[in-house]
């Protein structure tokens, strides 16, 4: 049998990339793969990669100085509290004992009581918002961004002896409780 090379060109399989820039604050470059074939003279495009949902760089972006801006408050207190009791950081490396004062201790009660930054309401929230904004929503990295959460908390739990602060253990519940909701809010849709 002898093949003719002209129908063998007719029904080729190639595959092309294409590079497309987004529009998205930063241009983005995404790689995108097609396959291309070729039936009878008719070119079919069909697309073989999945679109992956885009990380939220804005949230990201807005909880990193949200972060910052809590941490260099609290820097500012223990700060304060060390000035009070003519002390600096280098102190503290040097295992000099610090005595809690009332103006320190009120400060960091309203940090972790209630409505305050350090809240485990306020902070499971922005644990989830993260977990959202770098999963770009996608509810099927749920389990993946669970472990990656509760490995942290466990690597918290060790660096503390093992056993977490009761505030601690009330801000997890609540993460894994935020975060089991928005899976199963894709169930509701």
């Amino acid at each position: 049998m002898k093949i003719n090379p002209s129908l063998v060109n007719n029904y080729s399989y190639t595959k092309k990339t294409e590079n497309v820039k987004e529009n998205q604050g930063k241009n983005n470059e995404t790689k995108i793969e097609k396959e291309s074939q070729y039936i009878s003279g008719q070119k079919l495009e069909k697309k073989i990669t999945y679109d992956k949902p885009k990380v939220n760089q804005a949230e990201i972006q807005r909880l990193k100085e949200e972060s910052d801006r809590i941490h260099e408050n609290l820097r500012r207190m223990v700060e304060e509290l060390l000035k009070r009791q003519g002390m600096t950081f280098n102190d503290l490396a040097l295992g000099k004992e610090v005595i809690v004062d009332e103006t320190a201790r009120n400060e960091a009660q309203a940090l972790i009581g209630e409505g305050g930054e350090l809240s485990p309401e306020k902070v499971s929230d922005r644990i989830v918002d993260f977990a959202k904004a770098i999963s770009g929503g996608d509810r099927e990295k749920f389990e993946i961004l669970k472990s990656a959460i509760e490995e942290g908390f466990k690597q918290a739990a060790e660096a503390l002896g093992g056993v977490l602060p009761e505030i601690c253990q009330k801000t997890y519940d609540l993460v894994m409780e935020k975060l089991n909701h928005w899976a199963e809010e894709e169930t509701a849709e």
